[in-house]
């Protein structure tokens, strides 16, 4: 059983409440989980500093940030005490295994985004596969192994920048045609638009002739809809699937 609990202070912002709550109520009536919306105010001096210990478990297990360091709250304010940010633990089988806002690889991840991840994704289970992974991870795993892609798949460059944006990773295939990657962690709407910009952009700065371009995401998980999408825009989709041998 997955149980999300969101903590809120009284100066905790009403707007910030509000999509948090409505979130909670799509990802319990989309994986049948249970949330709660609790007010720090009302636990005893003794449950806040449990949460606030439970919470650095949470992190030195995740390796993840929960401090905060400047503006931009996290979990634990700098004073040491729980921030009004709002704060989600997520429990699963009555053990405390995320909180969120978090920060991770330079990252910050919110608790809108995971919830939405979670909502996204076709159960809780495949959202924490998924999430346990940075796109940093698959960057590292696709330039050192690009036969992960495909055969014959040679590393190029990363990090490109072409007019419209950078692109993630840049592959030469087996027939000299340029591969331009896109790498998510869950694939979305954003991620189509953004690699089909980089064609042009790109076949003008280097000479290329667009025919010799070649366009793709590579992530963690994409729903149908978008897979739909990618197909009818001829953007080659490769998901990571990592399976734990018994």
């Amino acid at each position: 059983m997955d149980i999300f609990k969101f903590y809120t202070r009284e100066d905790t912002p009403t707007e910030s409440i509000r999509p948090i709550r409505d979130s909670l109520e799509k990802v319990m009536a989309s994986h049948q989980c249970n949330f709660e919306i609790l007010h720090i105010e009302d636990l005893t001096d003794e449950e806040q500093d449990e949460l606030i210990e439970s919470i650095r478990v949470i992190s030195r297990k995740n390796a993840i940030g929960v401090v905060s360091k400047g503006r931009g709250s996290l979990p634990i304010s700098r004073k040491k005490n729980l921030s009004n940010v709002g704060v989600l633990i997520h429990s699963h089988d009555g053990k405390d295994i995320s909180v969120y806002p978090n920060v991770k690889n330079n990252k910050l991840t919110t608790a809108i985004q995971y919830l939405n991840l979670i909502r996204n994704s076709s159960s809780v289970e495949d959202a924490l596969d998924s999430n346990h992974i940075s796109e940093d991870d698959i960057s590292r795993m696709i330039t050192s192994l690009p036969e992960m892609i495909e055969p014959g798949l040679t590393f190029h460059e990363i990090e490109v920048e072409v007019d419209g944006g950078r692109i993630d990773a840049v592959f030469i295939d087996g027939e000299g045609k340029h591969f331009l990657i896109e790498i998510e962690i869950n694939a979305k709407d954003n991620a189509i638009g953004q690699v089909q910009r980089f064609k042009l952009p790109y076949a003008e700065k280097y000479g290329i002739d667009p025919e010799d371009i070649r366009l793709g995401i590579v992530c963690a998980g994409i729903d149908n809809s978008r897979m739909t999408a990618c197909r009818g825009a001829g953007i080659e989709v490769y998901c990571l699937c990592l399976k734990k041998m018994e």
